[in-house]
């Protein structure tokens, strides 16, 4: 494609800020809006394995995030009682896989200082309107200005604005997991120390791990239809009730929340769709094939994704560099997908049954069946 091709991108995530360094580095000054006033994002643990974790050297970027590995030792599942039932020492579980985690929020602080000079960034901006016209797309922002762009990159998430304003709702479907998730940081006032704990019940589980600043992440999981989360006054109260009667610590770290902190909340819901490209549009990340935090893939996903996008652009034609991502990238996401519809059933089992089979694999299994499942899981995205 023609280094001249004016390119937009919506959204200033990892599959946003990935994609403009790829085409910046390569002559293109991609233009990256972002709806939020700043860059940073809440700071949960995420990890880039495999193809993510190979491309973040081919960008000579790997050095930084590994500078700033999240610095977990161990992970440990643990019954409603707060007793160990698995424990996994990270330098077994990464043996012979290339995987480094980090926190959002430092990775994109890395992505951000890479595009800044070589692309243009704007902030506190959003689409209104996204229109065919020929060879190029009329796009309106939501101050009113009109701009021509010849490729639009959606990589605004599960809630992405560029997927509903380019494809009819029939054209992607959004499978619910039966789940909700919420997450926020605490001080570390449970003493944690290099290690991500499970604390697993029937129909709700909390993860707690500490940070390299000695914060908490805490992440919560239970059962849910409702299809919507609350406005965020109201998301602490929910979050108190689906945990009521909750072991001590869980408690606890429900009890810490500070009022004056973000809060994330919503349900847990992956997007599917028969293509991820339209005209002159084309989705990446969660936009596109939102996979969930349960799979524990999405970011690395999203980062190989753009990657992959961004090099196609290079190299092809506009509709052969989509075919191209989409090609290669479908077959893997497809596969993800449908494990974690599987993995979600048994995180949250609902049922007796499957609740009693869980805790039971989890103390008796070896832990090298463990192991494998999380190696062969970090060596797909």
């Amino acid at each position: 494609m023609d280094k001249n091709t004016r390119v937009l991108i919506s959204g200033a995530g990892v599959a946003g800020l990935t994609c403009a360094i790829w085409l910046g580095r390569q002559g293109f000054r991609p233009v990256v809006i972002e709806k939020s006033s700043s860059i940073r994002a809440d700071g949960y643990i995420i990890s880039l394995s495999h193809e993510s974790y190979r491309y973040a050297e081919s960008l000579d970027l790997l050095h930084k995030i590994k500078a700033k590995n999240a610095g977990i030792k161990q992970s440990s599942y643990h019954d409603r009682d707060g007793r160990a039932m698995l424990k996994l020492k990270y330098e077994d579980l990464f043996a012979g896989i290339d995987v480094v985690q980090i926190m959002r929020d430092d990775l994109e602080d890395i992505l951000y200082d890479a595009a800044k000079d070589i692309a243009e960034i704007r902030l506190s901006t959003s689409l209104a309107m996204i229109e065919a016209d020929g060879d190029g797309t009329q796009v309106r922002f939501d101050d009113g200005r009109n701009e021509e762009f010849d490729v639009v990159i959606g990589a605004d998430g599960v809630h992405s604005n560029t997927r509903s304003l380019s494809f009819d709702a029939t054209e992607y479907t959004k499978y619910y997991l039966g789940l909700f998730s919420s997450a926020y940081r605490l001080p570390n006032t449970i003493n944690l120390h290099e290690v991500f704990q499970n604390h697993m019940e029937r129909s709700r589980y909390m993860c707690v791990y500490t940070t390299r600043d000695n914060d908490l992440g805490c992440v919560f999981i239970w059962k849910s239809d409702k299809l919507v989360a609350p406005p965020p006054a109201a998301r602490y109260r929910e979050l108190k009730t689906q945990f009521e009667d909750a072991p001590a610590l869980v408690t606890q770290v429900v009890a810490g929340f500070c009022s004056d902190q973000p809060m994330y909340m919503d349900p847990l819901v992956q997007i599917e769709m028969r293509r991820w490209s339209k005209g002159n549009v084309v989705l990446l990340g969660d936009a596109a094939h939102c996979l969930t935090l349960l799979s524990g893939q999405g970011a690395s996903s999203a980062f190989w994704g753009a990657c992959k996008l961004a090099q196609s652009l290079v190299d092809c034609t506009k509709s052969d560099a989509f075919k191209a991502y989409e090609n290669t990238f479908r077959p893997m996401i497809t596969e993800i997908q449908s494990a974690t519809r599987l993995a979600a059933k048994w995180y949250v089992p609902g049922s007796v049954v499957r609740y009693v089979l869980r805790d039971a694999a989890m103390r008796y299994l070896p832990d090298q069946l463990f192991q494998h499942y999380f190696k062969s899981k970090y060596s797909k995205a």
